[in-house]
């Protein structure tokens, strides 16, 4: 073999074990020079990361030409192949690695020449290492040359997935990338959020912190300042333990974050544990660079506890710790440095052993008896990263075999390699080598590879802590694991019960168990639900808390969200939920005042109803315009009936009840009351004219009536065509609450507006009814009409307050349909009570004042007296002649009232009796009547029955003819009045005409049967 040494290097040991290929090594058996010590010699043995990891090689090796392993004897099963090893001392040192890597490029290079010029060595056809990222790097950049394919099994840098750059890197562990992503993972487990940064100066510590920085994006994590230290520099390390402690801006840090590798990590360490008073300060976390190694813990343990480390998931093999803990320096001499390691471990020296620095001190003679050292505390474990030295290993062997098969078909257990293997194609073995998959039946892992050569794997995650506190013995723990590949989105997964925190106590100077709450690593206190932060400064981390504005979410520490108008936040103010619609219904309480008032009104109405309808032929009911009252009683039913869908849940029914019950029902009422008194003013206010009124019959009254209520009606059907009945949401936000109310589509507004028009009839019918108040006292019914009118005004106009000023209240819009309910109600009631009450109390109390004397009223005024004819046989002629105006003389004023009683009977006869009684201021007239029977014809008898006879108040306007045979066969006396006589009715031209209807059973003079006679009184001037 080539030994290349460039000058001034310190000459270096290696192994060389011979084979058909050779797989190449590097391990750091030894720590780098220091310039300390003045010299270029590698340092201290390292017993873990070098000596273990280079037995696991040729432990490796010695099961693939063994084939002890199931993996290997199914692989190389038709091979009679051997495969040796070429392992350096990378001492972790960049110019060290190099130089020794130019060993492993000549032979390859001899490869290239023509097979008459090549030597007999053999091929290098990979190599396994190194340990550090950036010794990798160095020696990855001579092994391209060779186009040698490199796997490491620790190096992690992500640098190293650059190709081609290092193309023809690859490595059975995971990359840096999934390690700032672990860190970051636990951080947020731990729930830190200001943490300090401690990188070593190199790739190693720099790309890490950058991959955690970039990891750090989006997170509530935040840095409070990245210290660095030097592995050739021991000062840096005091200084930034120095700093870390008395800088202002770490004073609430306690989760500290550490990128390096042992070596660093055993002088941070160092340092924070020559302070008492940093006991327990700091909880660090460890990357691989620490893991799970004993190394950078011994003699300074106490600064670790609690520590936080990851190392990629160990796969312990068993084979390998029978196959270590069975060497001995006098059979392990193909590892020139396991003397030294047996020395440093059970601090001895052997007499042939050269005399070094490191052994100079120890005075016991060591041997190769393991039992002359069970009184020494040598704790042996399995370092962590020897089953990545086994996959390596094995990879490669699993690789070459298939570039084997594929160049060399004839290949014999004799001569496994054939010319055709000549030149090495390192190229094709790289392309096979990533596609590799298998799984190692000693470690019970599965490889695989990503495209670039990543390992992909898992992390476990340790804590360092006591085992034992009343002992304090100290060792790391297993408390969970990270995947990178975990498929139920939960990359970190601890054990909270193996998870301890222990706390030390600086006055009795011992460390006390503490429970399982983490310590905190912050800069600010979060934020109370409902609130965001506000940062003070450029770390997002440092912040004052802010409430979110009203009816606003916070989606999370930096941002609030408004809730849409139907919405409210929760009571955590994390989510908005939807509101709960509010409405008006039967089952609200306020509602019930309306309810009941409506119920008891309906039954009063269908109670009068019922009376009317018994006792419709009685005087005092025909007094009262039956026609017009059934028409106010159902506008009274209709008003009371209207309450129900104001309190009823908000429907399409019920909104288009609302829209066309509301106005329409209060108009009916108002209607007949303002016919009635318009009527009443016409007649009785009436003193210049002659002509009779017109309108005045019960049915041009009830049209009188249709034709002020389709007015209201037209506007209702133009309101429901405009906005047609159904219902919405609305949302309504009061005193810092906000309620979602279910009401009509229609506004409230709107509704009170369709009352206009009932207003303006309202100040109509108040108007008549101020007119009218001095009519004769027997028709009372005209100030009773302007009671009722009143007490209406006075209730709508306190509706009109209450119903425009509540709007502030929180139950505004029930309020508001309770209110216009009872309006409603309370005017329907009053109407009744004041129009039909007086009636009902006759009808049921008092029928003896149910006589058609009680509702007959006589009316005296001022007319001129007119001569009297001379001849009394002027009303012996077959039909009466009018009176010429020069024929009447004038005479004193005086007062002139006749009274005609107009009597028919079923029997077809009736009587006419008229009275006239004339009162002169100085004179005496007399007094003249006329009484005339006989027989009613059908024409005549239509007079006073049918429809118009039936409704009291007025006269009707039909022209009955009197029978001129009858008057012919009557026996008038000559000093009768001067009525006039024709064939239509004598008082059709007269005005301020009063006639009342009396029912009375007469006993025929001839028989013995009773029949029913109607006497009409008509009084008129």
């Amino acid at each position: 073999m080539s030994n290349f040494r460039a000058p001034h290097s310190p000459t270096y040991d290696y192994i060389y074990i011979p084979g058909d290929i050779i797989l190449g090594g590097f391990f750091p058996i030894h720590q780098p020079p220091s310039n300390e010590l003045g010299s270029m010699q590698c340092t201290a043995i390292k017993r873990e990361r070098g000596i273990q990891r280079l037995e696991a090689m040729l432990f490796a090796l010695d099961v693939v030409n063994t084939r002890s392993s199931r993996l290997m004897s199914s692989v190389l099963a038709h091979s009679n192949i051997r495969f040796g090893a070429l392992i350096y001392d990378s001492c972790d040192y960049e110019s060290y690695a190099i130089e020794r890597a130019f060993n492993m490029l000549l032979p390859s290079i001899d490869q290239c020449m023509p097979v008459t010029k090549r030597t007999e060595s053999s091929v290098i056809a990979g190599v396994v290492g190194s340990a550090s990222s950036i010794v990798s790097m160095a020696i990855a950049d001579i092994l391209r040359l060779a186009e040698i394919p490199q796997i490491s099994y620790a190096s992690t840098s992500t640098e190293l997935s650059e190709k081609p750059r290092f193309q023809f890197f690859s490595r059975v562990v995971p990359p840096d990338t999934y390690q700032a992503e672990a860190v970051v993972s636990i951080i947020q487990f731990l729930n830190w959020t200001y943490v300090a940064v401690i990188k070593e100066t190199g790739s190693y510590g720099e790309r890490l912190t950058d991959d955690f920085k970039t990891k750090l994006k989006n997170k509530t994590i935040c840095i409070s300042g990245e210290l660095s230290v030097n592995i050739k520099d021991t000062n840096t390390y005091a200084r930034v333990i120095r700093e870390l402690y008395e800088d202002e801006k770490y004073r609430f840090v306690v989760g500290v974050i550490i990128f390096a590798q042992e070596d660093s990590v055993r002088q941070i360490l160092n340092q924070t544990a020559s302070k008492t008073e940093l006991n327990g300060r700091w909880v660090f976390l460890g990357t691989d660079g620490w893991g799970k190694k004993w190394y950078p813990v011994e003699d300074f343990g106490r600064a670790a506890i609690n520590a936080i480390t990851i190392a990629p998931k160990l796969y312990p093999i068993a084979d390998f710790d029978e196959y270590f803990t069975k060497l001995i320096p006098s059979k392990n001499t193909r590892n020139p440095w396991f003397i030294e390691y047996w020395e440093e471990t059970y601090k001895c020296k052997f007499d042939h052993s050269p005399k070094t620095i490191f052994n100079q001190n120890y005075t016991r003679l060591c041997s190769d008896n393991y039992s002359a050292y069970t009184n020494l505390s040598v704790h042996y474990f399995q370092e962590g990263y020897v089953h990545y030295v086994v996959d390596a290993v094995f990879t490669l062997v699993i690789a070459i075999q298939k570039l084997i098969d594929e160049k060399c078909f004839n290949s014999s257990r004799h001569k496994p390699l054939c010319k055709e293997f000549y030149p090495f194609d390192g190229i094709r073995l790289l392309s096979i080598l990533r596609n590799t998959t298998f799984r190692n039946d000693l470690s019970k892992r599965s490889i695989k590879f990503t495209p670039n050569g990543d390992g992909i794997g898992t992390y476990d995650i340790f804590q360092y802590q006591f085992i034992d506190l009343s002992k304090h013995t100290l060792n790391y723990r297993t408390i969970g694991e990270f995947s990178d590949n975990d498929q139920v989105n939960e990359r970190v997964r601890i054990d909270l019960d193996t998870l301890k925190w222990f706390k030390y106590h600086h006055q009795h100077s011992k460390w006390l168990e503490e429970s399982s709450v983490t310590p905190r690593s912050f800069c600010s206190e979060s934020c109370r639900p409902g609130e965001i932060r506000t940062n003070t400064d450029s770390q997002q981390c440092c912040w004052t808390c802010r409430a979110c504005e009203l009816f606003h979410i916070a989606v999370n520490e930096t941002l609030c969200l408004p809730c849409s108008e139907r919405q409210i936040p929760n009571t955590n103010f994390t989510h908005c939920i939807t509101l709960q619609a509010e409405y008006l219904s039967i089952k609200s309480v306020i509602a019930w005042p309306a309810l009941i008032l409506s119920s008891i009104g309906l039954l009063m109405t269908i109670y009068t109803i019922t009376i009317f309808i018994r006792f419709s032929h009685t005087p005092v009911i025909k007094a009262s315009s039956r026609e017009l009252s059934y028409f106010l009683l159902f506008g009274i039913c209709s008003c009371h009936l209207c309450a129900w869908p104001l309190v009823l849940k908000p429907h399409i029914l019920t909104c288009f009840f609302i829209q066309i019950g509301v106005g329409l029902s209060l108009t009916i009422c108002l209607a007949a009351l303002l016919t009635k008194t318009n009527r009443l003013a016409r007649i009785f206010n009436n003193k210049q004219r002659v002509q009779q009124p017109s309108c005045l019959s019960p049915r041009s009254q009830l049209g009188i009536c249709a034709g002020i209520c389709s007015v209201q009606l037209i506007g209702v059907l133009l309101w429901i065509l405009i906005s047609p009945p159904g219902v919405r949401l609305k949302s309504e936000s009061k005193h810092n609450q906000r309620n979602l109310i279910l009401l009509c589509r229609t506004n409230n507004e709107s509704i009170a507006y369709s009352l206009v028009y009932n207003m303006l009839l309202v100040i109509s019918c108040t108007a008549y009814a101020i007119k009218t108040r001095q009519i004769p006292e027997n028709f009372n019914e005209a100030k009773h009409i302007g009671f009722a009118m009143y007490s209406i005004c006075i209730i709508w106009l306190a509706f009109i307050s209450i119903f425009f000023g509540l709007r502030s209240s929180e139950n505004w819009f029930r309020i508001q349909f309770v209110t216009l309910a009872i309006c409603l109600s309370l005017s329907a009631t009053i109407i009744l009570l004041c129009l039909f009450a007086p009636k009902l109390y006759i009808i049921l109390f008092d029928p003896s004042k149910n006589i058609h004397s009680k509702f007959k009223t006589s009316i005296s005024v001022k007319k001129p007296a007119t001569s009297q004819p001379k001849d009394s046989n002027h009303y012996n002629t077959l039909q009466a002649t009018p009176v010429n105006n020069n024929q009447q003389r004038r005479i004193t004023p005086s007062e002139f009232t006749t009274e005609v009683t107009f009597c028919t009977s079923k029997s077809d006869s009736y009587a006419l009796n008229i009275h006239e009684e004339t009162t002169q201021t100085d004179s005496f007239i007399g007094e003249k009547s006329i009484v005339n029977t006989s027989a009613c014809t059908d024409a005549e008898r239509q007079i006073i029955s049918g429809k118009d006879s039936d409704k009291t108040d007025l006269i009707s306007k039909s022209k009955p003819k009197l029978n001129v045979g009858y008057l012919q066969r009557s026996s008038i006396r000559r000093n009768s009045t001067n009525l006039v006589i024709s064939n239509e009715n004598p008082w059709k031209r007269m005005s301020n005409v009063r006639y009342k209807l009396d029912k009375q059973e007469v006993k025929e003079e001839n028989t013995s049967r009773y029949r029913h006679v109607y006497e009409q009184h008509i009084t008129f001037v």
